[in-house]
């Protein structure tokens, strides 16, 4: 659907150059809610008023534009940095948003000062570019108990103390000088030179690149052994034994020195996020998590590529050696090459696996804040929680159906659907169905029609993480074959048997007992107890309905509306044949004679 287009726009748009650049679109109100980079920026603008959109995201921002500008540049490169750069300043409603990880803790070096110092902070302050940032870290205990261990070998500062200009004022060293862990420039206990000298071996260990640090100690203890300084040579030995040790610990992916980045996305309903695991020498080293903001209607390829942007238009200068991606980015030909062609899709192997690890752990970022979201919203979270670990569940159940059958003797058969949400009943998706291709008593082929009617018309905001089969392994089989028929792979199955509340698994011969204490079991039982308290209630109601009628239905005379009108005014068919000839009159449609006729009929019965 092509939008009207505004006349301020029109003219601008005939204006267009083509040359590369950021264009930028504003709504009524002048605020910018959307902005973006072409190679070509007449193309790439007049797309948008031009051609039909099948993204309901972008025509709804279509139909919010009011004025656009644009920026130029020289090279499609600088319109990747300098979007990038706007994007995570304006935060525009409609674009793809890295969210800086801020609870996360990184470490910092005071790069920028003559003696720097070294320390944990969750403080990232992005303008601050002359100092050195490293992380977020995810493991904070790991993160600290490893500082703990470089103090000793890289006894750099962690106090506060103000030296101006480098110059040493003070006459006394902290406990940390006699403890070995700082060298004490705030005293003049060693040179500026020296001093930087550990600065620099310790941010090449933490980027990873540990060979080149241990050839850097090696050489100072070679120098200070020919200078016979024993005790400071003694000191370095140590250091390199320390991180060659250190070294050994990590868990080592490649046998080379290069780095690399394995990135991974997982997106549920409005929630999204990306892992980076950080291989540095060949060792995996750290993992960073990010959440992406505005991704309702976006492609995963399109999430790829708005964090490939913003993630590294800051890092250009030291990109690794190869950059691993679970899935291609939009536009792969251009952002390959501005990324200096390190972009690889891996499709097996040791490199896939790790694809695999990185996906894993943004899938456990989204349902850790999910967690979080159901914690504030005083949401039955931790049976659920409980309910995906004990069965081995993807992912969390938060929405579950269950499914009941109803019938006495083969007659008035029907089936029930109630829907949990987060644990809870959610009254308005429950759903009751009628059979209308099984005769008889035959609850296997019940259960079946019931799954093809329920996932012919299931809607998407309705669809369940799992389905719960009250029966055993008879009626789970003859359901999951429906889920494989139709090919849905998003949706699990079990099966709660009555007879000791066991729980079956598709392709599972062995059952699994719950704890009879355990809250996942207890709501497996609330859901089943609901499924079938609401499938009797309807099979009553129909029994019941349909023993009434059946008693009218012989009169002569006496239509469908009639006998509607009849139940409604008097209740029951008892106080139907308890009423005059006068009363039934006053019914509209009932005159003398099928009031004769009706009591007749009734004071027979």
């Amino acid at each position: 659907m092509i939008q009207k287009v505004p006349e301020i726009i029109k003219q601008k748009l005939k204006l267009l150059p083509t040359t590369p650049g950021v264009y930028i679109m504003r709504n009524a109100s002048e605020k910018i809610i959307y902005i973006g980079k072409a190679k070509v920026l007449r193309n790439r603008v007049r797309s948008y008023f031009t051609g039909t959109h099948v993204d309901n995201k972008t025509i709804e921002m279509i139909s919010k534009i009011t004025d656009l500008e644009y920026i130029l540049t020289k090279t499609e490169n600088q319109a990747f940095e300098l979007e990038a750069n706007l994007i995570k300043k304006h935060q525009p409603k409609y674009n793809i948003q890295l969210k800086d990880d801020k609870r996360k803790p990184f470490i910092k070096i005071t790069v920028k000062e003559t003696f720097p110092q070294v320390f944990v902070t969750r403080e990232l302050n992005a303008n601050d570019s002359k100092d050195f940032y490293f992380g977020p870290y995810t493991d904070t205990k790991a993160l600290r108990k490893t500082m703990r261990m470089l103090e000793w070998i890289f006894p750099i500062r962690t106090c506060t103390r103000n030296i101006p200009d480098g110059e040493p004022i003070f006459k006394r060293a902290c406990m940390n000088f006699q403890l070995g862990k700082c060298t004490a420039p705030c005293i003049g206990n060693i040179s500026k030179e020296e001093y930087r000298k550990d600065v620099n071996a310790l941010i090449q260990f933490i980027k990873g690149r540990n060979q080149e640090v241990v050839n850097d100690l090696t050489l100072r203890m070679s120098k200070y052994s020919s200078e016979l300084k024993f005790e400071e040579a003694a000191e370095l030995r140590d250091k390199i034994e320390s991180v060659q040790k250190l070294n050994r610990s990590k868990n080592m992916f490649f046998t080379d020195e290069k780095n690399r980045d394995v990135i991974g996305l997982y997106q549920e309903g409005n929630k999204a996020a990306v892992a980076v695991l950080k291989i540095l020498s060949g060792k995996l080293l750290n993992k960073e998590i990010y959440a992406l903001d505005n991704t309702e209607g976006s492609s995963l390829s399109q999430m790829m590529e708005a964090f490939l942007k913003q993630y590294y238009t800051t890092k250009l200068e030291e990109l690794p050696f190869r950059i691993f991606l679970q899935i291609e980015p939009d536009d792969m030909v251009t952002i390959n090459k501005w990324l200096k062609n390190k972009l690889v899709i891996p499709k097996k192997g040791d490199n896939k696996a790790l694809i695999l690890i990185a996906k894993e752990n943004a899938f456990n970022f989204v349902e850790e804040e999910k967690l979080k979201y159901l914690r504030k919203s005083n949401r039955t979270i931790f049976p659920i929680k409980e309910l995906k670990d004990k069965l081995g569940l993807k992912k969390l159940p938060r929405k579950m159906i269950c499914i009941d059958i109803s019938t006495i003797q083969g007659t008035d058969t029907v089936s029930s659907l109630v829907f949990f949400e987060n644990g809870k009943p959610k009254k308005k998706n429950y759903r009751h169905f009628i059979m209308e291709t099984v005769h008889g008593q035959d609850d296997f082929a019940s259960m079946e029609e019931t799954m093809r009617r329920y996932l012919q018309k299931i809607e998407e905001n309705e669809k369940p993480d799992l389905i719960v089969i009250d029966g055993g392994k008879g009626q789970l089989s003859k359901s999951y074959d429906i889920l494989q028929e139709k090919k849905i792979t998003d949706i699990e199955m079990i099966s709660l048997a009555k007879r000791i509340e066991e729980v079956f698994l598709p392709n599972n011969k062995n059952s699994i007992i719950l704890p009879r204490n355990s809250s996942a079991l207890r709501v497996l039982v609330k859901i089943r107890d609901e499924a079938h308290r609401f499938a009797i209630t309807f099979h009553r109601k129909r029994r019941k309905k349909r023993t009434l009628k059946s008693k009218l239905d012989s009169i002569s005379g006496v239509g469908d509306q009639t006998k509607f009108s009849l139940l409604k005014n008097f209740g029951s068919v008892e106080n139907i044949g308890k009423a005059s000839i006068i009363e039934l009159m006053s019914v509209k449609g009932i005159g003398e004679k099928s009031a004769r006729t009706i009591i007749e009929y009734l004071s027979k019965k």
